[in-house]
């Protein structure tokens, strides 16, 4: 356990003036709790109601609009003026804070979540809030037995996203060597590749990030693709990971050598060098999303004028007074089209099914100057602010995604799953005033059946100006000079972006992994039919490791930050087994493999996204789903919190 999470703030050098008008900014459960933490009196929290969480239609429905947590204007008053007699004093104390016992920790768990907590989910809450100041999820190797055994450990990683960056600082700080090997001539994963006009991650920023490192400069909540990017490279260089890193540089072929007990992984620079590395455990963090995916459409090399995927959109590309075609109508199409439809002279959106958004006004919203100042200066603001959008993320929607059997309506899956329909419903309804447009933009499938995207009224506004046109006619044919539709109109255009989406279901595609006997990992997966223990590991490849891998994609359960820590915690706590145990390598039995699998093809066929009535890019080409996580993100915590030695063979 590493002990660098302490919550350092800064002095409170504003007046009571500038205090007050900031707070008005700042979210009301997490000041509740930075009360209690600066004054030691729970009293406060008798006072109010405890948070709960509303979507934005809730929020507004009794004619007052409430603030996060449900709180009234009124009542964010009352809890300001106490936040200011706290920090009073808090500062005639000279910022000194009063220890919180264990009891009173428990009761602001039990506050901020609105209900007792079994010990269970609290343990998890303290890990991923860390009052303490403690780190749990890092690899401390204790004994110099155990030093001298990592230092022999060397690991190859794969991929320099935010799985392979946060695997290169833990390795780091246990102090076992490693060589990090990225394609592209910089990290950050898919928000070094993915800069398409309008790109920004969907999750809150403030969340989106590793809990050891936390970020309090975001210039937006949401933040854009190169802010991301920025966050992730800053972290590399702060915690040494770029020192180990080969840029320009793939992974062409992994092979496990039995007799030596290693993977020789043949990589190739950007001159076509080739070199072969030496490593005892080989991590791949590849991602799922990072291969583009051209349409398959008849003519797509005849067209005259630039066409490219979203994921790989030209530098320096001036679309400006030009005819733009966008194919596609998913996340990135939903992202791009606002930005297009404000300067190409026409634009065509081409949509082959529409999508569900989920209503949040603040999605391009600046993140303003008193919420920085909170997140720096407030005692354990930042914390809760964090958990805040961590626990409201992944608590009360995990139910409407379930299929109920007896329900019949190929528009939702469930009686909970249809009252979340008819909600987003009216949020599309409130912005689209024409029928013929409303009936094109609104699903008929159940929510969750497809990625639910975040709306603040810009896509649907953007549909409506008098440059854009949406088509929904099938495309039988890209020609030299535009698309034609099934209808047979050819709509001419000067440049086609194509948002289709990733090879989502070929992991670590386009690598030759060889395993134990020359197992091929492709033939084992039959290319398109990854599975692995956790989304872990696989068998027949012994000291193979993945983050991000199959079946780990999150749909309802919060941020993937969340999961690739808890990943790597697996992957270390794994690594930790054989440096203890002296073994070799450790391989996941392959019954114990199948069982997991076979429980998360159960609960996924039961899900909106998995329900038979809906296709999507979370299914194979057989209809599996294998890139979602189907399990709560607790117990899925649950579950990668410690390897279970009888679930491998170890050597």
């Amino acid at each position: 356990m590493l002990e660098h999470l302490k919550a350092s703030v800064e002095a409170i050098t504003e007046d009571d003036a500038a205090i007050r008008e900031m707070l008005w900014e700042l979210n009301v459960p997490s000041l509740l709790m930075s009360i209690v933490h600066m004054s030691g009196d729970t009293s406060v929290l008798s006072r109010y109601p405890a948070p709960r969480m509303m979507n934005v239609v809730e929020a507004g429905a009794g004619g007052e609009q409430l603030l996060e947590g449900g709180y009234t204007r009124a009542q964010a008053a009352q809890i300001h003026e106490e936040v200011l007699t706290a920090i009073a004093a808090y500062r005639q104390r000279g910022g000194s804070l009063p220890e919180l016992d264990d009891n009173v920790v428990s009761e602001l768990y039990t506050f901020m979540c609105g209900h007792e907590l079994d010990q269970r989910y609290e343990n998890f809450i303290r890990e991923e809030i860390a009052l303490d100041g403690v780190d749990q999820r890092g690899l401390n190797l204790e004994t110099e037995a155990l030093k001298a055994a990592g230092r022999n450990f060397p690991v190859v990683i794969i991929g320099g996203g935010m799985g392979g960056v946060l695997a290169g600082i833990r390795l780091g700080e246990a102090g076992i060597p490693y060589t990090l090997i990225e394609k592209n001539s910089g990290l950050g994963g898919t928000w070094f590749e993915n800069h398409y006009p309008g790109c920004r991650v969907d999750v809150p920023g403030h969340s989106y990030s590793y809990s050891f490192e936390p970020n309090h400069e975001w210039s937006c909540h949401f933040p854009l693709a190169d802010e991301i990017r920025a966050y992730f490279d800053r972290c590399a260089a702060d915690y040494g990971v770029k020192e180990h890193t080969r840029f320009n540089t793939e992974v062409e072929a992994a092979r496990w050598d039995e007799d030596s007990a290693t993977w020789q992984v043949t990589v190739v620079d950007g001159n076509g060098e080739r070199d072969t590395l030496t490593a005892r455990a080989v991590i791949s963090a590849v991602g799922q999303l990072n291969r583009p995916k051209l349409p398959e459409i008849d003519g797509i090399d005849t067209f005259n004028g630039p066409l490219f995927h979203s994921g790989a959109w030209p530098k320096g590309l001036d679309l400006a007074g030009k005819k733009v075609a966008v194919i596609g109508s998913g996340a990135s199409a939903f992202q791009i089209i606002p930005e297009l439809a404000e300067t190409a002279s026409e634009l065509t959106v081409f949509q082959r099914s529409p999508a569900w958004m989920f209503p949040n006004p603040g999605y391009h919203m600046a993140v303003g100057d008193g919420q920085k100042w909170a997140l720096k200066k407030l005692p354990y603001y930042s914390k809760w602010y964090r958990f805040w959008l961590f626990y409201t993320s992944i608590e009360g929607v995990y139910d409407k995604t379930l299929v109920d059997p007896a329900w019949n309506d190929s528009r939702s899956v469930s009686a909970a799953n249809d009252e979340m329909r008819q909600a987003l419903t009216a949020w599309i309804e409130s912005q689209v005033q024409d029928p013929a447009l409303l009936e094109k933009v609104l699903p008929t499938y159940p929510p969750f059946g497809k990625r639910i995207l975040q709306d603040n009224g810009t896509y649907l506004a953007a549909l409506q100006k008098d440059n854009v046109e949406l088509v929904t006619e099938g495309i039988t044919a890209i020609e030299p000079t535009g698309v034609r539709t099934a209808d047979g109109v050819l709509h001419e255009v000067d440049a086609i972006a194509c948002a289709t989406g990733f090879y989502a279901d070929r992991f670590l595609f386009p690598m030759q992994v060889t395993g134990r006997d020359g197992v091929s990992l492709n033939e084992q997966w039959g290319d398109t039919n990854g599975r692995a223990y956790l989304g872990i590991t696989v068998p027949n490849f012994p000291n193979l490791f993945c983050i991000y891998g199959p079946n780990t994609n999150l749909v309802v359960a919060g941020s993937i930050a969340h999961n690739a820590e808890s990943q790597v915690n697996y992957i270390l706590r794994s690594i930790r087994f054989l440096l203890e145990g002296g073994h070799q390598s450790m391989d996941v039995r392959q019954e114990v493999h199948d069982s997991y699998n076979d429980e998360v093809d159960r609960i996924n066929a039961d899900t909106a996204w998995g329900w038979e009535g809906v296709n999507n890019w979370y299914k194979n080409e057989a209809g599996r789903v294998t890139a979602n996580l189907p399990f709560r993100i607790i117990d899925y915590w649950q579950m990668t919190k410690q390897p279970k030695a009888e679930d491998y063979r170890f050597s």
